[in-house]
């Protein structure tokens, strides 16, 4: 298995319908990507001061998945049309 997580913060005035445009594309997206086991994502809660605007957890089966996934045409056009418009910085990890 192999997880990966992005946090991302958005630009100053990024409003909250340019979000949840960009949560509904990643659900039309990740139903259409037959490598990605399970996906999660949401806004932060806003508890602690300092944490990133969104997060995602999305779940492959094995290091091709994931490979699949960063190639496929789908998921960069996916990027270039919602996250990079609004992404003031990302930061992310696989495990």
């Amino acid at each position: 298995m192999v997880t990966h997580i992005v946090i991302f913060t958005w630009v100053a005035g990024t409003t909250a319908d340019r979000v949840e445009s960009l949560a509904r594309a990643l659900d039309r997206l990740a139903a259409e990507l037959s490598d990605l086991v399970a996906i999660r994502h949401g806004r932060d809660l806003g508890i602690r001061e300092g944490n990133g605007d969104y997060a995602l957890v999305a779940t492959f089966a094995d290091r091709a998945g994931w490979d699949a996934y960063q190639a496929d045409p789908r998921h960069k056009a996916f990027v270039r049309d919602f996250v990079a418009p609004i992404q003031a910085a990302r930061l992310t990890i696989q495990f």
